[in-house]
């Protein structure tokens, strides 16, 4: 840990700008104060609670989560932030009954074959039984074995054409895409594979083939592949929204002021540096600091920066996909046939729309009462649904009932749900996931752009899910990194 900053020159104790109150901004704030104890420091948020897409909430007995629900347990510096907070022992993982996942074919939901992670199978046997490729798709993933690896210094691939070329078109379209839209909601065709995931560049680059790659990972672990994914998900009895109400009571506790706090409700029109650090100017008012940290979507970000053309221009370079999240509440004897299972994904292909009959509906389906303890009262089911992302945005300007009858529509289908629901929420989360892209360069390449851009300018750290990453742990280490920062410049200026 840095050694705090003195206090300024003119006896002022320095003080610092947070702008937004997510997990990534909420997080930079802890570890601000931590760092540097004796500054000021305030987070700004146009919105009217703290938290920004994680929300949690109670109704009859529920526990619905209306932005994001999980966790990792393999990223570091999501687990310190959790163990920083005195949290470790309140994780949840997922229950062993729905430790599986579905795939959507046709009208039928077909298990992930014991063994797959994400692209590749580790055991052979489950998934020649599967069904979830034709025999001929089975043969032509099978020839990944033998293919050459990809040559260094070619140029750079989406993951679309990494899967054709390495497992062929049905793998993409049945597997891959399904699996990989309900992590990133992204379109393949655009989403960069090496900023995505570099792991599985990787596999190629020193076994040969992803089958190869997969077979050694389950030998030497020792473990079925299909079982540790899901043993790194974690929750907290209380929803996701316990750790950001835990980091709201560390920065802006409630039996002592010093300066930390948190103003909701409140719009930031710019940010600007002035002669003496930066300025923040809100419909109440401007705010002279000594140091930023624009925790937002890169969009956000660019809008604010005011007096500079260079980093808005990169920050607009990358794009962001929306989402729409829908909790539905059953009674479990309205269901005809509740696989156990966390959920289901629905590929592209299988999409109304492509098929000439229909607006898209779910890209995936979570049996959240199944999926963690305590989600749902006895002899009730909670389900939650997805539609949009990058393929199918424009289903987010249904309205609300034309929402509701899309998933219906689609719980009929692959659930057998003709019953009404006891109650329905939906959330919209617009341009709220980043899209890393392999347009003008590679995302890397931009993100390499931005971060250097940024170190020009001093007193400023950028934070958000369209940078490294887009999960918790992600953001935790970027907090860590913005915090760093920051309080050497401080120091330095001292």
């Amino acid at each position: 840990m840095l050694p705090p900053p003195a206090e300024r020159r003119d006896g002022r104790a320095k003080r610092l700008i947070v702008i937004g109150a997510g997990i990534g901004g909420l997080a930079t704030a802890f570890r601000l104060g931590q760092r540097l104890p004796t500054a000021q420091i305030t987070v700004i948020d146009a919105a009217s609670r703290p938290g920004g897409v994680i929300a949690s909430t109670r109704r009859d007995g529920f526990l619905l989560e209306h932005g994001p629900d999980s966790l990792v347990t393999n990223k570091p510096a999501g687990m310190r932030l959790v163990a920083d907070l005195g949290l470790t022992d309140r994780l949840v993982g997922i229950q062993p009954a729905a430790r599986s996942s579905l795939i959507a074919r046709g009208d039928r939901l077909i298990p992930v074959p014991q063994g797959l992670y994400l692209l590749a199978p580790g055991k052979i046997l489950p998934f020649l039984r599967s069904p979830v490729l034709s025999w001929p798709g089975k043969l032509r993933l099978a020839w990944d074995l033998f293919l050459p690896r990809r040559p260094a210094g070619a140029p750079a691939e989406s993951l679309a054409r990494f899967v054709r070329r390495r497992l062929g078109r049905e793998a993409l379209e049945r597997i891959a895409q399904p699996l990989i839209a309900g992590i990133t909601t992204a379109d393949p065709e655009r989403l960069s594979v090496a900023a995505t995931f570099p792991q599985f560049l990787e596999m190629e680059q020193q076994h040969g083939s992803l089958i190869r790659a997969m077979i050694h990972r389950q030998r030497t672990s020792g473990q079925d592949a299909a079982g540790p994914r899901y043993g790194l998900f974690a929750s907290f009895p209380e929803g996701i929204q316990e750790l950001t109400d835990a980091l709201v009571r560390r920065i802006s506790p409630t039996e002592r002021d010093d300066g930390e706090r948190i103003m909701v409700n409140t719009a930031v029109r710019s940010v600007f540096p002035t002669d003496r650090g930066w300025r923040v100017a809100t419909a109440a008012g401007d705010h002279d600091c000594d140091g930023v940290v624009i925790a937002a979507p890169a969009h956000t970000a660019a809008r604010l920066l005011t007096g500079d053309r260079a980093l808005p221009e990169l920050l607009r370079t990358i794009p962001a996909a929306g989402v729409a999240v829908v909790n539905l509440a059953y009674n479990d004897s309205e269901i005809p046939c509740l696989p156990q299972a966390a959920g289901f994904v629905v590929p592209a292909i299988e999409q109304p729309i492509v098929r000439g009959h229909g607006a898209p509906g779910l890209i995936a389906c979570t049996i959240a009462s199944a999926k963690y303890p305590g989600r749902a009262p006895a002899g009730q089911v909670l389900l939650r649904g997805f539609l949009g992302g990058a393929l199918h945005e424009a289903v987010l300007h249904h309205d609300d009932a034309e929402l509701l009858a899309l998933v219906r529509r689609d719980l009929r289908r692959w659930l057998g749900i003709t019953a009404t629901p006891l109650f329905t929420v939906i959330d919209r989360w617009p341009r709220s996931m980043a899209q890393p892209t392999i347009d003008g360069g590679g995302h890397l390449a931009r993100v390499a752009a931005i971060r250097a851009a940024e170190a020009a300018r001093p007193g400023l750290s950028l934070v958000g899910n369209g940078f490294e990453g887009v999960g918790i742990g992600d953001l935790s280490l970027q907090a860590e990194r913005a915090a760093d920062r920051l309080a050497a410049a401080l120091s330095a200026t001292a």
